[in-house]
């Protein structure tokens, strides 16, 4: 897997990994990355639902996807998060 491909934050004394997917491009793989770091997960469990929410915001953002109202607040705490992206 080439440089590309993988990404690592140290954020606020975390360290995360993070795998590019082949659809993302490389703007997509670093703001969601940037994006999931943010949110400082703990733990495995943490680290890929907040991975999920950062995906969910990215795209609600760049191509203007709708999600259910259920998911509003946590996209929204999200938002705080991204202010410098």
């Amino acid at each position: 897997m080439d440089s590309k491909n993988i990404f690592e934050i140290n954020y606020m004394g975390y360290s995360y990994t993070f795998h590019r997917n082949c659809e993302d491009t490389l703007e997509d793989f670093h703001n969601i990355s940037w994006i999931t770091a943010k949110q400082m997960p703990k733990n495995q469990k943490e680290f890929e639902k907040a991975q999920q929410m950062a995906i969910l915001w990215y795209y609600q953002h760049k191509y203007q996807c709708s999600y259910p109202q259920l998911l509003k607040k946590s996209l929204q705490d999200v938002d705080l998060l991204s202010m410098d992206l």
